[in-house]
């Protein structure tokens, strides 16, 4: 699920990105929405950042002005596009952002930022190779300029990119290192702890370990409506992924509830036209069909075929409409 505030940092929940916080928790966690000042922003609000943002990176040019400022004004345009779902148009400004950014003097931390962003991005279309070449530049980048304070974001992302790779335990020492930072760091913002501790009880579930998953994504649901409320978005999304590990582990009963809550709050907040919102949809239409409520399932599944076809036939959307960041906790 992914989370963004201003143009100098991008920071993936999922995640996200999405993460999800970048998921996903991409980060995971790569929300799909926008933080500012620690109000989740609607989607409607993420169409006038865009619409503001478009409007700045006309004048985001050289010499006019300097790259860097031009190049984060970029990146973080890219972020936006992400956030939205936008992938064609979103690696084209990380990409023009890159450019930017390479031009003297060179900010090391603004650089690794354009990269992780597009890292994740080639992470929640599919481009697996793409982005760990991206991410491991990225932290290569922040450890060689001795960024310390950025490295746990790299480790959130490798470790989101490793789960939705199946490499569980790869994922799980990254992710262990970005919680144990973020946990440290008195700094460190909700969605990136959230977000984390996603990533590592998801790796705890694909390896089988599911009451150590559930009691740390119990933390992360706690966690989540004591900073943005009972029915916004990190809260509805982090309702969902308790309620798929107590299905994982046998326990539908305990399941039923906080995924069906999840998914209308995610519903509201994100909408069809939503990559990431499809994706959660496609699991709960599993879990319906295993809890043999098969009318309702059909009727999911049918309204997701539907959308999907929607958006395959806009280019803005269709690069990465299955393999979005979200993915990678299931």
């Amino acid at each position: 699920m992914r989370i963004s505030h201003n143009h100098n940092c991008s920071i993936r929940l999922v995640a996200a990105s999405t993460i999800l916080l970048q998921i996903i928790c991409l980060g995971v966690l790569g929300g799909m929405g926008l933080c500012a000042k620690a109000q989740i922003l609607t989607k409607e609000d993420l169409q006038k950042q865009i619409e503001i943002y478009e409007a700045v990176s006309l004048q985001a040019k050289t010499p006019d002005m300097p790259a860097i400022q031009a190049g984060q004004i970029w990146s973080h345009l890219g972020t936006l596009y992400q956030d939205a779902g936008m992938y064609g148009q979103s690696e084209r400004a990380f990409e023009h952002a890159m450019r930017l950014l390479t031009v003297a003097p060179v900010s090391n931390s603004d650089l690794a930022t354009a990269i992780d962003n597009l890292g994740t991005l080639y992470m929640e279309t599919g481009h697996v190779e793409e982005a760990e070449h991206a991410e491991l530049k990225a932290l290569k980048i922040r450890e060689e300029s001795k960024l310390e304070s950025e490295l746990p974001r790299s480790w959130y992302h490798l470790a989101t990119l490793y789960l939705r790779e199946h490499r569980s335990a790869k994922a799980k020492e990254y992710a262990e290192r970005a919680v144990n930072a973020f946990f440290a760091d008195r700094n460190a913002v909700p969605e990136d702890k959230t977000g984390s501790l996603l990533v590592l009880a998801s790796s705890l579930c694909q390896s089988g370990k599911y009451p150590e998953a559930i009691a740390k994504l119990q933390s992360a649901f706690q966690m989540a409506k004591e900073t943005y409320g009972a029915d916004t978005f990190p809260t509805g999304f982090s309702a969902f992924i308790l309620g798929y590990a107590y299905w994982k582990s046998g326990d539908p009963a305990s399941a039923a509830e906080l995924m069906r809550h999840g998914t209308e709050i995610m519903g509201k907040e994100l909408g069809w036209r939503h990559p990431a919102y499809l994706t959660v949809m496609t699991q709960y239409a599993r879990f319906l069909r295993d809890e043999h409520r098969l009318d309702m399932a059909r009727a999911i599944e049918q309204q997701v075929k539907n959308m999907r076809a929607q958006l395959n036939a806009n280019p803005a959307y269709s690069n990465g409409l299955d393999t979005t960041d979200v993915a990678a906790l299931f």
